[in-house]
């Protein structure tokens, strides 16, 4: 790779026009959203990536602008210290870590990827003109969204990403798997995405590895349903995990959803993306209402009925009670309300302990997904830290870092809304659950006071402080300003009180700790002056323009 780089180095050197190519023939050619373990950058770590395809001739990226924000199209720039890193061959790729990590080159941003979705623009010298752009939703770990081929229109998902190589899909080898579970008659004990109860099926993985079930099939008396694999967080299995998949004709619905109902008992059986057959059980179509039968223990020929389900986790589940500790309060899109611990802006759910006692959550789970029970662990690890005294709240920041801090998770919050759920240590008993629905910048979804029943949208949040009745009521602040506003980078602007810069990732750039006139040394581009009323609690702010 060093032998490539230098040569490239040298070709820049000596000729000229290579940077004036035209644009348009780089794209967007695939991104990996969610790195947990699929291949690791120059410093050993697994972080999200983004990777360019040049359809024309050399290039070099140099000037040129990646973002993941429409307002601040310039977020990040191609540095002109080494051609090596930023020239794109003929026919080439360029891959670019998104890890908010400048510092470990030419090749790595200062933004992440968000694993729930989002969209990245490639910007040209001018910091305005978009040449591409690419919005992807929520992603499934280490498998990639690409174009079919270098270049071509279609995107698909590879459960192989191909980062500086030709887009081709490589096909994997069937897995073990074993038809773990399955109720025919669910009358109450678990609902999918729109709330119906309806037959479903466990399948259990074993290996210490992902499987993606795209192009496996399961069949029932002459039944057939193949999965595609247009949503692969829907269809794949975590490494010695578990998913349910629903037995109602509704593949429309999601892929999750198989494209038959139950017509009867008979063998069910479920086929490789070869033909061979994984598994086969004998299906019963004729179960009790609320009971499920499923293997003694996970992966076992033994089988038994079960009158305590046990869906999405281990078939040998010891239950753990959960102890009285409630989601309070939650926000989805905190522009300027709350900082977390390194003063960024993070999405946050507040819990609760109404009780007399101190509760310790270590261990317990939460997440954001029905079909992900168990997504983010608290640590044991994390010593008192986890405790919630009496009366208490603690604070879980929904970020996807989970480097800054043990009650950061890793996942981010829909601002268009989604269920939240806290489970006790075994993944299984729920402790507390909410529907937040979607709700405007800034506000928060909270129930009317501490542990009460009713949820209502806070115009003023109360993140780590009780929900009282004071809480509702808007806050009277007199105004701060700030002019001129837009100001020219090297110019002066006059404050009226103390406040803190950010940029738009929520990272604090500057502290202006006193009123008066104060010099900005700031790069070109869109600030949040927020004012230093009073602990963490954001009351006032204002969008400052450098020009």
């Amino acid at each position: 790779m060093m032998i490539i780089r230098n040569w490239i180095t040298m070709i820049l050197a000596c000729c000229t026009g290579v940077g004036a190519s035209s644009a348009q023939s780089v794209i967007f050619n695939e991104v990996l959203s969610r790195n947990s373990s699929f291949d690791y950058d120059d410093f050993f770590q697994f972080e999200d990536w983004i990777e360019i395809y040049n359809a024309g001739g050399i290039l070099n990226l140099e000037g040129y602008h990646l973002s993941d924000d429409p307002d601040t199209l310039n977020k990040w720039v191609f540095p002109p210290t080494n051609p090596g890193l930023t020239t794109i061959l003929p026919g080439g790729h360029i891959r670019v870590w998104c890890d908010d990590d400048e510092q470990q080159g030419e090749d790595h941003t200062n933004f992440k990827l968000s694993s729930e979705g989002e969209t990245v623009f490639l910007v040209e010298p001018d910091g305005q003109t978009i040449i591409d752009s690419i919005t992807f939703g929520f992603s499934q770990s280490n498998i990639s969204l690409g174009r079919a081929c270098d270049g071509c229109d279609n995107w698909i998902y590879f459960n192989v990403p191909t980062p500086d190589a030709p887009n081709t899909v490589i096909e994997l080898p069937v897995s073990t798997l074993y038809i773990n579970e399955y109720q025919s008659n669910n009358a109450a004990t678990v609902f999918d995405e729109d709330f119906d109860y309806s037959p479903w099926i466990e399948v259990f993985n074993p290996n210490d590895f992902q499987v993606n079930l795209s192009g496996y099939q399961l069949e029932l008396n002459g039944q057939s349903h193949l999965f595609n694999n247009n949503e692969p967080w829907r269809t794949t299995i975590e490494a010695e995990g578990f998913q349910i998949f629903w037995m109602d004709g509704a593949p429309s619905v999601g892929s999750n959803h198989i494209g038959w109902e139950p017509n009867g008992s008979g063998t069910l059986r479920l086929i490789g993306n070869d033909g061979s057959v994984v598994d086969e059980i004998t299906f019963d179509n004729d179960l009790s209402e609320g009971i499920s039968s499923g293997r003694s223990t996970d992966g076992s020929p033994m089988w038994t009925n079960f009158s305590i389900p046990t869906p999405r986790v281990t078939n040998a589940l010891q239950i753990i009670t959960p102890a009285n500790v409630v989601i309070n309060e939650a926000q989805s899109d905190n522009f300027i309300t709350y900082v977390d611990n390194t003063s960024e802006f993070d999405d946050w759910i507040e819990l609760h302990n109404p009780t007399s006692s101190a509760i310790d959550i270590a261990g317990y789970f939460m997440s954001d997904r029905l079909d992900r029970p168990m997504k983010w662990q608290v640590p044991a690890t994390a010593g008192d830290s986890t405790i919630i005294p009496p009366g208490g709240f603690v604070m879980l920041f929904a970020d996807e870092d989970g480097s800054q801090g043990w009650n950061h998770m890793n996942f981010k919050l829909s601002s268009l809304g989604e269920p939240l759920a806290l489970r006790s240590p075994d993944g299984f008993s729920v402790a507390d659950s909410v529907f937040m629905p979607g709700v405007m910048q800034d506000r928060s979804w909270g129930r009317q006071f501490d542990a009460h029943p009713d949820w209502v949208e806070f115009f003023i949040p109360t993140p780590n402080a009780s929900n009282g009745a004071n809480s509702i009521a808007e806050e009277m602040l007199a105004p701060f300003t700030c002019y001129p506003n837009p100001v020219l980078t090297g110019g002066t602007v006059h404050l009226n009180e103390a406040v803190n810069a950010y940029d738009m990732n929520g990272h604090l750039v500057r502290v202006f700790d006193k009123k008066g006139a104060w010099h900005i040394d700031l790069p070109i581009g869109t600030y949040v002056l927020v004012t230093q009323r009073g602990g963490r609690v954001a009351k006032a702010a204002i969008k400052l323009q450098v020009l």
